[in-house]
């Protein structure tokens, strides 16, 4: 497959992402990305009011011009939920 690392891994590169957010709630976010490349918490699609705090933050690398779409719901202060 054209993705470097496999989905345990790009779990836990997720898992390590820090967000800021003022609103308490659940709202959906998204990665959606063309490779050849990296991908990394930059690439995350956010609502304005939701920051990352180190968008170099590793979460995979493509190695084809593949497309990686990822849907996620964050959720202030919930943690970490497959």
């Amino acid at each position: 497959m054209g993705i470097q690392e496999s989905v345990h891994e790009i779990l836990m590169n997720l898992k390590e992402t820090i967000l800021r957010s003022n609103p308490y709630g659940t709202c959906e976010v998204s990665i959606c990305v063309r490779g050849p490349g990296y991908v990394t918490a930059q690439d995350i699609i956010l609502p304005p009011y939701v920051e990352i705090v180190d968008n170099t933050q590793h979460i995979a690398s493509l190695k084809e011009p593949i497309e990686l779409v990822i849907g996620l719901q964050i959720e202030k202060n919930r943690g970490y939920l497959i």
